[in-house]
C-alpha cells in the first residue's frame, strides 16, 4: 500500500472515528437527561423533570418522545400549582407548555383555552358554584335542602372532573409506557455504541497492519530508507582511494542491526567473563548467516574463545570469490592483528583484483602503525611489507 494512499485512509479513519465519538457522546449526555427527567417526572419532581427534559430536548429538538413527556410535565405541574392557589404560576407553566407545542397539534387549541380560562378576570369569570349553591340553597325546602344540595354539588364535581379528563386525555397515558420508552432508547444506544466499537476496533486493528506494512516498506531491514543508506555507502566508497572500504570496517546497514546488538551484547559477555560456552554456540550460528561483514566480525570475536575455528571462517571468507567477502576477512585479520592473521592476510596483497590488493597493502600498513603490536608479530609484519615491496616494486 503506497503512502498516500494510507495517509488518505487513515484520515478519513480517523475522521470517521471522531465523528462517532462526538455523536456518542452527545447521545450518551441526551440519554442520561431523559432517564433523569423521567425518573423525576414519575416520582412528582415537576421542576426537575421540565430542567432534564429541556435539556434533553435541546440536544434532540425533534425528539418527539421527550417533547410529548415534556408537555405533559407542564402540565401536570401547572394543574398542581393551581390546586395550591398558585394562579400566577400555574399560567406561567401553562405558557411554557403553549410554546413547545407545535402549532398543528390538536392539543394547542386545547391548551391555549384552558390558559385563557384560568387567566380571565373575575368580572368575566362565570357566576361562581358557591354564589349558585347558595342561592339554590335558601329557595329549596328546608326537609330537602341537604339532599338535593348534596346531589347538586355531586353532580357539578362529576361534571368538572368530566371536563378536566377530557382536557387531559390527550397528554395523560400510562407511567409504565415511560419507562419502556427509556429503555428503548438505551438499547438503541448500546447497539450504536457496541456496534460502533466493534467496526471501529476492527478497522483500527486493519489500519495498524496497514501501518505496520507502510513502516516495514520504508524503516524496515530491506526498506527504502534502508537500500537508499547503502546505495548512499556504496557511492562514498565508490570515490575514495581503492582498499578503503578495508579501513572503514562494517558498513552502517539496517540489514544486519539485529546481529550487530546482538554481537555486541556477546563481545560484552566474553570480555566480562561470562556465559562462555553460552557466547560460543551463539556466534557458531552467527558464523552460518549470509551477511559477510556479520560473519567476518563473529570470527573476530570468537578468537578469543576458540582461534583454531575463528581463523578457519576468517580463511574461508578471504578464498570466496565475492569482493565483500574478501574485504570484511582483511578486516577482521587486521582487527586480529596475530601471527597467524598475518599468514592468510599477506598472500591478498599480491591479489589480481587492485581494491583487494589495495586493501590488503593498507590494513598491513595500518598494523604497521600500532603502538601495542607485540614484537614477534612487528617483525613479522616488517619482513612481509619488505618482500611486498620488493615484489611489486611499490614505494609505501
Amino acid at each position: 500500500m503506497k503512502l498516500k494512499s494510507w495517509i488518505i485512509t487513515g484520515t478519513l479513519f480517523l475522521a470517521s472515528l471522531s465523528l462517532w465519538t462526538g455523536y456518542v457522546l452527545s447521545r450518551r449526555a441526551f440519554l442520561r437527561d431523559f432517564n433523569t427527567g423521567v425518573h423525576a417526572y414519575l416520582s412528582g419532581n415537576f421542576l426537575e423533570a421540565e430542567q432534564n427534559l429541556t435539556q434533553a430536548l435541546h440536544r434532540r429538538p425533534h425528539n418527539k418522545e421527550v417533547k410529548q413527556l415534556l408537555i405533559k410535565a407542564l402540565i401536570e405541574q401547572s394543574f398542581s400549582q393551581y390546586h395550591m392557589k398558585d394562579f400566577t404560576g400555574a399560567l406561567q407553566t401553562l405558557s411554557r407548555a403553549v410554546r413547545i407545542t407545535p402549532s398543528d397539534d390538536p392539543a394547542q387549541q386545547a391548551l391555549s383555552t384552558l390558559k385563557e380560562q384560568l387567566a380571565a378576570s373575575s368580572e368575566k369569570s362565570p357566576v361562581s358554584i358557591e354564589q349558585v349553591l347558595n342561592n339554590l340553597y335558601h329557595h329549596l325546602p328546608e326537609h330537602e335542602q341537604p339532599e338535593n344540595l348534596q346531589s347538586l354539588m355531586q353532580q357539578w364535581l362529576q361534571r368538572s372532573e368530566m371536563n378536566q379528563e377530557t382536557m387531559l386525555k390527550r397528554f395523560w397515558d400510562n407511567q409504565e409506557s415511560w419507562l419502556v420508552r427509556l429503555d428503548r432508547q438505551k438499547e438503541e444506544f448500546r447497539e450504536i455504541l457496541y456496534g460502533g466499537l466493534l467496526l471501529f476496533g476492527l478497522g483500527g486493528m486493519a489500519m495498524l497492519v496497514l501501518l505496520l506494512g507502510v513502516l516495514h516498506t520504508y524503516f524496515g531491514r530491506r526498506g527504502v530508507f534502508s537500500r537508499l543508506l547503502e546505495e548512499h555507502y556504496q557511492r562514498l566508497v565508490a570515490v575514495l582511494p581503492a582498499g578503503t572500504q578495508v579501513l572503514l570496517g562494517p558498513p552502517v546497514s539496517l540489514h544486519s542491526a539485529p546481529e550487530s546488538r546482538q554481537l555486541d551484547v556477546i563481545e560484552a559477555e566474553i570480555v566480562a567473563g561470562n556465559s562462555a560456552e553460552e557466547s560460543h554456540r551463539r556466534l557458531e550460528m552467527l558464523l552460518e548467516g549470509e551477511n559477510p561483514w556479520v560473519r567476518a566480525r563473529a570470527a573476530k570475536i570468537l578468537y578469543h574463545l576458540n582461534p583454531k575455528l575463528a581463523i578457519e571462517e576468517l580463511k574461508r571468507l578471504v578464498e570466496e570469490a565475492m569482493r565483500d567477502s574478501q574485504v570484511s576477512g582483511m578486516w577482521a585479520l587486521a582487527e586480529l592483528a596475530t601471527s597467524d592473521a598475518l599468514d592468510l592476510l599477506s598472500p591478498l596483497a599480491y591479489s589480481n583484483v587492485r581494491e583487494i590488493q589495495q586493501g590488503a597493502i593498507r590494513s598491513l600498513l595500518q598494523l604497521q602503525s600500532k603502538d601495542r603490536l607485540p614484537a614477534n608479530v612487528r617483525a613479522k609484519l616488517s619482513q612481509i611489507l619488505s618482500e611486498i615491496r620488493s615484489r611489486t616494486g611499490m614505494i609505501f
